[in-house]
């Protein structure tokens, strides 16, 4: 499993990403890659289940964009969790590349989504050259195209 160090994964989001922002907040030392298609398929049929065993059955006015953003990062932190039970990698504190952004769409007002880092599944290309920033509506799991607009208007990440 491929892992960043928080420097690396913030430079990252800055260069592959387009985020430039004053601070991103990434508290963890290091960053756990997971595939894209693990994150969109698996992973996000698990999260829907378990919203649905405890009752979150879709958007409302209490559990709205943001929640959604936030649950799906932490999710996915308790399935890392889970997977690394029992094992020591010498690491210290660990956390899976997932984050969530808050921005403002292109003429429809504010919005939280997902930033996964994930790595492209290609040995013939370099280990930094395979690295690659993909947006995630954790409403529905489909990847977004955030325009070059809407990246600029990105006021926090956390990750």
């Amino acid at each position: 499993m491929t892992k960043l160090t928080k420097d690396e994964l913030i430079r990252v989001l800055n260069v592959k990403g387009k985020i430039n922002i004053p601070s991103i907040y990434a508290p963890d030392a290091n960053y756990v890659l997971y595939s894209l298609n693990y994150i969109k398929g698996e992973g996000y049929e698990k999260f829907k289940k378990w919203l649905y065993r405890r009752g979150i059955l879709g958007w409302r006015p209490t559990f709205d964009c943001d929640n959604y953003a936030e649950a799906f990062r932490v999710f996915l932190q308790i399935v890392h969790t889970k997977a690394q039970k029992g094992k020591d990698d010498n690491s210290r504190k660990q956390a899976v590349a997932i984050g969530v952004v808050w921005y403002e769409r292109d003429g429809r007002g504010g919005h939280a989504i997902n930033v996964v880092v994930s790595k492209i599944e290609d040995e013939s290309v370099d280990r930094t050259e395979s690295l690659v920033v993909k947006f995630i509506e954790p409403q529905t799991g489909e990847e977004l195209e955030l325009t070059d607009s809407e990246r600029a208007t990105i006021f926090f990440l956390l990750i």
